[in-house]
Order: C-alpha cells, then structure tokens, then sequence
C-alpha cells in the first residue's frame, strides 16, 4: 500500500473496498491516507480520514486498529495545539494497550506511540517530570522491539527535556543518541529534526556559524521531505539567528521564504511569529511604515490566535463533555462486557458442576440399586428365618400349653374341689385358650405366606356362610348393647377358602365389637361390584383410628397408642391382609375418630380354572368369641372398723385384679376399680393406705393416676406400685417422676408383691413414729414432708386456731372445714401423723393454753380455758396436766415465779 504513489490511487482503493465490505482494508487505507495528509499538515482532513477509521475499528471490534487510531488522532489535535484532546485520546489508546493482553511487537509499538503522544503534550504544557516518566516508558518499549526510529524519538524528546531544563550537557548526549539511531533508521525527518536539536544548542551557546549551518542542514532536508511544518521552524530559527547577528538581509530572506509557506499551509501562529520578526527588523532599520504594517498585522493575527485559542478551548470542553459521555458508554460497554464474561464462566461452572452432581448422582444410584438389592436379598433371607421360627416356637408353644388347658379342665370339672379352686381352673383355661389364639394366628401368618401347600378351595354361596357366622355374634354383641345388621344382595357364588372367610370375618367383627360402645351399631354388607368382584363390607360406629394410623394398621404386632383396655396384640389385621393378597383381593379401610371405621374387601368371584367342590349345607360354623367382658366384677373387702390396712387395686382386666387380692386379702381390706378415672374417686373415699395400680388403662393410665394423686392433699401420703409389663429405664423414671414408689413387672411373683407392700407400709409407719416423735419434742419444723402434704397440715392448723376462736374446734367441724368427711379426715391423719383429729385437736389447743399462760399472765385458767374452746374448767386441767405432767395453777406459779 505505501507503493501507491497518489493520495487519489488511496481513495479509489477504499472505496473498493467498501463495497466489497471488506473492513480491514478499508481501515487500513484510511489510516495510510491520514497519514500522508498529516505529513502535508493538513491536520482537518487528517482528523476527518483518522476519525473514520476509529469508527470503522469499533464497528470491527479491531483492537490494535483502534489503538492506532486513536494515537493518529491524538497526534493531529497535538499539531493543531489542542492539547487536552490530544490528550484524552492518546491516554485511552494507552489504557487500551495496558488491559490488552496481546504482546506482539505491533501492539508493544502502539502502546510505545501513546506514551510517546502522551510525553509530547506533557512538555509542551511544562510539566516536564511527568514528560520524562512518559519518554523513558516509551523508549524501554522501543528498546524491546529494537526500533532505531522509536528509540530515536525519544532520546528526541528526552534532550529536549534537558534542554528545557538548562542541562546542555545531558541534552547533547541524547540528542546525538537520537542522530545515531536516526542514521541507523535512514529517517531523513529525524536527521533534519536532529540538526534543529543540534543548531538550538549552539544558538544558546551563542555559536551563531555552527547554529546556521545546522539549520541549514535541517531546512534542505525537511525541503526534499516535503514536511513543510518542520520546514517553517528552521527557516524561522535562521532568520531569528541572522536578526540578531545584524544580517538583516538575509533575515528577510528567510522570513520571505517562510511566510510563503505559512500562508500556503494556513499556519496562523507561524504568520504571526512571522510578522513580529518583520516589525523588528523594520524597526531595527528605522522604516518606520514598514515596522508599523508589521505591527498592526502582527497585532490581529495575535488577537486572531488568542480569538482561535478560545474556541479551541471551548472546543475542548465541549469535546471533553462529549469524551467523558462516550467514556460512560465505554465503561458501561465494559462492564457489561465484563458481566457476560463472568455470567458465561459462572455458567460454564455450574454447568461443570452438574455435570458433576449427575454423575455422582448416577454412581450413587448404581450404588443404591446394589445395595437394596443385596439389602432385599438379605431381608427375604430374615423373613423367612422369622418365619420359620415363628413356626416352630409357635409349635413348641402348643405342647405345654396342652396340658395347662387340660389341666385347667380337669380342674373345673372336678366337683370334689373348692368352689375357689374351681374358679381359678376357670381363670387358667380363660386364659390358656386367649393365648391359644394368638398362637393360632401366629402359625395362620406363617401358612399363608408360606407357598407350601394349597389352601381347601371351594364353590358356594359366600353370602349365607358370612351370614351364619354373623348371627353366631349377634347374642354377643347384644350382650354389650350393640346391635348388628346384616345387608346382602342376595345368592352370591364364588371360589373361596372357608377356613380363610372364617377367620378374616372373626377379626373384622370381633374388632367392630371391642371397639364399639354400648349403643353402636355394626352392619355387614355382603355384594357384588360393577367389575364382577365380591364386595364384603363390615362398618361399626365405634371411636375410629386416627389418620396417621390408617397407614400402620395391617402391619404384623402394631399396636395403635389408644385409651381402651383391648389393646391386642397386632397379629389380627395382619392375618387379614395377608390372606385376603393370597386370594389377589384388596383391602381398604376409611376410618374418622369418633364416627367409626369401615373395612372394604374386594375378592375375585373365580379363582384359578373353577371345578372346586362344592361348598355343601351350611348349618353352623365353630367361632371362637373373645368376651372382653365376661369377668364378673371383684368385690371389694367388707370395711371394718378393725386396725387393718387397707389396699386400693385398679387393674382394668378383672383376673389379675382378683388375683393379687387373693394374694393379699389374709393381712388387708382390699378395695378394687376397673379403671383409673373410678380409681382415684374411690381412694378419695376410703383413703387407702397403699394403691397398686396398673399403667395401661382406660379413661386414665396409672401415670395420670400417680399425678393426681400426689397433687390430691387428701390421698398424696398414699404411697404407689405401679403393675405393667414393659419396664424400660425410660417409663421406668417418668413413673418415678409422676410419683409412683415402686415398679412390679408382670408377670411377677407372689412373695415380690408381699414383700413390696410390706415393705412401702411399714417405710410410712415409721415415717408416722417419727412425726409423732418430733410432734412430741417441739420440733415440727424439722418435719421432712412432700409439699402436699406440708399445704395439708399447714390447713390444718390454720383451721383448728381459727375454729377455737370461733368456740367450734371439734373433729366434725374441722372435717367440714377442710372439705371431707371425718371418716376420710381421720384416715388421712392417722396415716400422716400417727395421731386421731381428736388427738391433734388437744395437742394444738394445749400449744395455745401453754402460750396464753406464758405472754397473758393477767388472765384467768377459766378465761384461758374459754379461749381455748373447753366448755369446762375440769377438762382443760385434765388434758393440761395429762400434757404437761403439771396442773394449769402450778405451771402459772412457775411463770409468775419467773
């Protein structure tokens, strides 16, 4: 491109380029064609071509053009003297050239002309130490490329800055340095530039020859050059020269010379300067006219560069408001760049990361897939090792329970035994078939999960078999109130297991019948569904299963945590689900608290190929009935007046109830409830000296029976043995917390439950010696008590003082006072204290004689006695001196005495 000689050639070229849309070389043609006009000082036009391919290198997103551009730019604006423009576009190619992370030598010699730009403008303006900085970066960038033109340059600039500065010496040097390199670079401007250097030296050191003959040097080279700017300053140095030699002559040559090129390159201030070197040679020579046209032309063009000046200046604000406009916009432009930048990392790191994430998550679902699998594998293998022990234990069970059963039988067949006997015969086969039923079930699980064997299928009417066992439940369930209603749609054939119907209809209504109260009802649907399945409904008005529980209740030995004394053992319901998934039936179950529950069966009419026999006559159907409810109720112990202990038992199942009253009926009065609600009223009646009492009951559990009466100031000395079958260290100390004194686990032994009762009787016994020990030796503070019972005596007393004020201090106006009767009164004392209200009563009221007759000696012992509620004189001195061991008159006289 710089082979093309016309500046015409140039254009043409651009403009094909421009159509062919090729940006680069348009870029290119245009910062080549900037160029030749700048050399030509035709800095507008070199402005007007630099600025379109600043535009074009934006567009392009090019880089190392712009740089370029920008420093062109910059450089045009510094020779026209705009020098806080220059400066604003040589500092942003400069910052550009600093974040840019190319290091090639093309960007490393942008970066070198910005300083370059940036030093120029910088001693212009006198700031000559920041100019330095500038030129010596530049030169170090130069010195990296190996440029003999840019080192050039700038050792230039740097001896300008000596020289500036009044350091010839340090300016020689550099300014020879700059011819070295200059030479070495065949650059006739830096050669020519350099002679300038050079004549501005010896025109100082008032070497006028030497200085002309280097500005001559300089002016013949800048001539052929066709660099006419550069031409002006030495034509101006020789005529300044010549001037003040007193060659004025040839000082109007050069000025001549000069002005010519001025005028044809539009130079304002070299014309001025021009004209002011006219003026003093005129003056010099005395042609005044000549001098004073010099002036007055010198004079407008100076007011002319002053008027340009400040358009430049405005120019420069203007320009500077605009810069920092499109500096905003470049800032924005490079955050936001920045802000994809770090939204695309961030998005390839995360993208990285769950990638990650799907991979871990893969490798840990192979792994969980081998785990259930060897986890599967490991628990049908402990399925059926629980299964087969249960089978066998269950086996095992059924030979010692044989005999009890027949032992229990032969017990209660016998007529020659106790009618006592006889009833605990009846007590141990009661009990011996319940847990017969539970093996039964247990071995019913086994088989019907097992696939060995195949069940006694057959064909028959479904409806009447169902509707036999429902009327065999009818008397029972009539027993407790509820009534059953049997529903069907008539004659209903199907393949079905008789054992099977029988035992999911058994637990389906004798659940219905445990958990429905008196006054319920139970109906027994039996039908055909629209998808041809057998439809078997069993709905009670019973308490219902909460919601969280419906989930659980199909499941093996799963108890739902309820308040009812038929907790069962878990198996029922499973056995039902279980043979109902072996028949390929469904079971579902709707349930809301206190409304009741409903459990929907669907069952396929046919099972397999058919051909099973047929069912036969239905005449009746051996069911087991689990009467909750048949134990007759204990009675309790004949109250007597007589010094036996009494004994509270609440025990929900009537068989150990009497059971641990036989054990203890020889040595006390025992009392009985069914549950704990009656309980505790019963021993705010009787005020029982000890309570057994079991922990799962109904209405009210053994726990909230402890609470409430430890919080009852009547019963709250009573101490407490809680009954129950599981005993963990946990239950075991909330029981202890609630009060409870003793734990006994069942089944337990006879001598264990004596021995405990014997032992939490005679702990309060000598608790009562001791009360009435201290009582004795004035030392009822020192009484270790519950708070309870501290509140009680506490009301006590209070009570008796404010009845003898009231003339009333009697056992029967006391009991009145403290809300119970005197019979409940003079347990709760005898058990506390040791002591009969009666007893108490005198204690207190001789405290009070003892009190008056030591603080009040001035009264009377009748008036004393009145005070203390004695109807007569002889029964305060009868009870004074059976306290004292004195007489009420002989104890006065030792007070008075004293």
């Amino acid at each position: 491109m710089k082979e093309v000689d016309t500046e015409d050639s140039l254009c043409a070229m651009y403009k094909r380029f421009e159509r062919e849309g090729n940006k680069l070389g348009s870029i290119v043609v245009l910062r080549e064609i900037g160029k030749r006009q700048c050399n030509e000082s035709r800095f507008d036009e070199a402005l007007k071509t630099h600025s379109e391919g600043l535009r074009l290198t934006e567009m392009a997103c090019d880089t190392l053009e712009m740089v370029q551009a920008l420093n062109n730019i910059g450089t045009n604006y510094r020779r026209l003297g705009m020098f806080d423009l220059a400066t604003g576009y040589h500092y942003r190619a400069w910052k550009i050239s600093e974040e840019y992370s190319d290091t090639s030598e093309y960007a490393e010699k942008n970066r070198s002309v910005s300083l370059n730009g940036l030093g120029n403008i910088y001693m212009t303006t006198g700031n000559y130490e920041r100019a330095d900085s500038a030129f010596r970066m530049a030169l170090e960038g130069e010195k990296r490329l190996r440029s003999d033109i840019g080192q050039a340059i700038n050792h230039a600039n740097i001896g300008s800055i000596f020289e500036k500065r009044g350091q010839m010496d340090s300016a020689w040097v550099y300014y020879k340095l700059s011819m070295k390199f200059n030479e070495s670079a065949h650059s006739v401007l830096g050669v020519s530039l350099c002679h300038m250097n050079f004549g501005s030296l010896y025109q100082r050191e008032k070497k006028y020859d030497k200085a002309i003959e280097e500005y001559d040097k300089a002016y013949l080279l800048m001539r052929a050059s066709k660099d006419e700017w550069h031409a002006l300053g030495s034509l101006l140095a020789l005529a300044h020269i010549y001037c003040d030699t007193g060659r004025e002559k040839e000082a109007l040559e050069q000025l001549d010379k000069a002005k010519g090129i001025a005028s044809r390159i539009k130079s304002k201030e070299h014309l001025a300067e021009i004209q002011q070197q006219y003026y003093l040679i005129y003056k010099k020579r005395g042609d005044w006219k000549k001098a004073l046209d010099s002036y007055v032309i010198a004079s407008e063009m100076q007011d002319s560069l002053v008027g340009v000046k400040k358009l430049n200046q405005i120019q420069n604000i203007s320009l500077a408001v605009e810069r920092n406009r499109q500096a905003i916009k470049m800032g924005e432009a490079r955050r936001q760049y920045e802000t994809e930048r770090t939204t695309r990392n961030i998005s390839i790191i995360v993208f990285s990361v769950i990638i990650v994430l799907l991979a871990g998550v893969v490798v840990m679902m192979l792994y969980i897939i081998k785990a259930r699998t060897r986890t599967h594998r490991m628990l049908t293998q402990m399925s059926e090792m629980r299964e087969t022990f249960f089978t066998n234990i269950t086996h095992e069970l059924r030979t010692p329970l044989t005999l009890i059963l027949g032992l229990g039988r032969d017990i209660v067949n016998d007529e020659k035994l106790p009618e006592n006997t006889r009833g605990m015969g009846k007590v141990i086969e009661k009990q011996g078939n319940s847990l017969l039923v539970l093996i039964n079930q247990l071995l019913d699980i086994s088989k019907v999960k097992s696939a060995v064997g195949e069940p006694d299928w057959r064909h028959g009417d479904i409806a009447a078999y169902i509707g036999v066992m429902v009327n065999a439940y009818r008397e029972h369930a009539g027993r407790k109130g509820i009534m059953i209603q049997y529903e069907s749609t008539g004659k209903l054939e199907m393949d079905f297991v008789p054992d099977f119907a029988s035992k999911v209809i058994n637990n389906l209504l004798s659940n219905a019948v445990k958990f429905t109260p008196e006054g319920g009802k139970i109906t027994v649907y039996v039908g055909k569904s629209n998808t041809r399945q057998a439809v078997i409904r069993v709905a009670d008005t019973g308490m219902g299963i909460k919601q969280e529980n419906l989930a659980h209740i199909f499941e093996p030995f799963y108890q739902e945590e309820m308040d009812c004394k038929h907790l069962g053992t878990g198996v029922g319901l499973a056995l039902v689900r279980q043979i109902i998934q072996s028949i390929k039936g469904t079971i579902e179950v709707e349930s809301v608290v206190g409304k009741g529950t409903i459990f929907t069966i669907h069952a396929p009419l046919k099972h397999g190929d058919g051909g099973w026999k047929e069912l036969g006559e239905i005449d009746e159907i051996d069911i087991t009935l689990h009467d909750e409810d048949n134990n007759t109720d204990v009675e309790d112990s004949i109250a007597s007046d007589s010094n036996r202990m009494r004994l509270l038992v609440i025990e929900d199942n009537c068989d150990v109830a009497r059971y641990i009253g036989s054990r203890l009926s020889d040595k006390y009065d025992v009392f009985y409830a069914p549950n704990g609600r009656e309980g505790l009223d019963k021993a705010r009646q009787i005020v029982p000296d000890l309570i057994i009492t079991d922990l799962m009951m109904p209405q009210m559990n053994g726990l909230e029976v402890c609470r409430n009466v430890r919080s009852d100031e009547l019963i709250s000395h009573v101490p407490i043995i809680v009954v129950t079958a599981k005993v963990t260290d946990e239950e075991r100390i909330e029981g202890l917390k609630a009060g409870a004194d003793a734990y006994l686990c069942k089944p337990f032994n006879e001598e264990e439950l004596r021995v405990r009762v014997e032992k939490l009787l005679e702990q309060r016994r000598n608790l009562r010696e001791k009360f009435s020990k201290m009582i004795a030796e004035g030392k009822e503070q020192e009484i270790q008590m519950n708070d309870a019972d501290k509140h009680f005596v506490g009301k006590m007393v209070d009570a008796v003082y404010l009845l003898m004020d009231n003339r009333k201090a009697d056992v029967c106006s006391l009991a009145e006072k403290l809300c119970m009767s005197p019979r409940q009164l003079h347990r709760k004392m005898i058990a506390l204290t040791g002591e009969s209200p009666t007893s108490y009563i005198i204690r207190i009221k001789m405290k009070k004689a003892k009190l008056l007759l030591d603080t009040k000696p001035e009264l009377t012992l009748e008036e004393i006695a009145d005070r203390c509620c004695f109807d007569h004189y002889s029964g305060f001195y009868h009870a004074f001196r059976k306290h004292y061991g004195v007489s009420p008159t002989q104890y006065k006289r030792g007070v008075d005495n004293a």
